[in-house]
């Protein structure tokens, strides 16, 4: 509940549950505190060539048995997630790992829940079907230059940015091990220059929010995990990076007219 309500605290309004499924009791926190969540199916098997929004997109090949059980699988998380209200948007694929039957997996999504989203592949090999286009970029967010072809149909969002690290000493899962960021010019040297990084991160989205007509976007990421230090708390929650107020001040102007 902790992670939810600091970042409900922050100013943020959805979470992207990327990679696993939670324990219920996160939805139930997520329904309670009122934090809208995507979804992700779990990723895994052969990946096709990763062309993100170009034409022309490829699938993997996946025999019968392998997309079946995929399938099954998909299916039962939806059955088990399904009451929770928090819940906005299904991932079937991410940055096309295990990409396969695109088409087919979006329309069996589509039909098996319409009353939420569908977003066929978060910063994946885009195809037509669902209801959303997503693109990645770190650290700084950026999309397709021809992003025009997506306007009449399908909404444009962000699904992963930022990224930029700040080791704190003294709460690393280890010290010993080489910790890494996605920002540009390795980890940060303190929190006024993480800070004045993810300020620019902002100012760049609000840029595609009006200019590239973006609806939104992930910032990667809540906390620290393991050697990978893009959050803003530390792996054991005991530090805060940038505070809750600090971020919901910034957060503020992506929700002006």
């Amino acid at each position: 509940r902790g992670d939810v309500q600091f970042l409900k605290d922050s100013g943020f309004n959805m979470i992207r549950k990327h990679i696993k499924v939670e324990p219920r009791r996160f939805y139930y926190h997520c329904d309670q505190i009122g934090m809208l969540v995507w979804q992700d199916q779990v990723s895994g098997g052969d990946d096709p060539s990763w062309t993100r929004l170009q034409r022309n997109p490829k699938d993997a090949y996946w025999p019968d048995s392998a997309h079946e059980s995929f399938m099954k699988e998909f299916d039962r998380m939806v059955s088990q997630l399904y009451n929770h209200p928090s819940i906005v948007m299904w991932v079937p694929f991410n940055e096309a790992w295990g990409q396969h039957r695109s088409i087919e997996v979006g329309e069996w999504i589509v039909a098996r829940d319409p009353s939420r989203l569908v977003n066929i592949a978060s910063g994946g090999n885009w195809w037509p079907v669902g209801h959303v286009v997503d693109d990645h970029h770190y650290p700084n967010p950026t999309f397709s230059e021809d992003s025009e072809r997506f306007d009449e149909k399908f909404v444009k969002v962000v699904g992963e940015f930022g990224g930029h690290g700040l080791a704190v000493k003294g709460h690393l899962w280890r010290e010993s091990q080489e910790n890494w960021g996605y920002g540009q010019k390795g980890l940060s040297n303190s929190a006024e220059e993480l800070l004045q990084k993810y300020n620019s991160t902002l100012q760049d989205l609000l840029e595609l929010k009006h200019y590239a007509g973006i609806a939104g976007g992930v910032y990667t990421q809540t906390t620290d995990v393991e050697t990978e230090l893009n959050g803003l708390m530390t792996y054991d929650r005991e530090v805060v990076k940038i505070p809750a107020r600090e971020l919901r001040k910034l957060h503020s102007c992506l929700f002006r007219q």
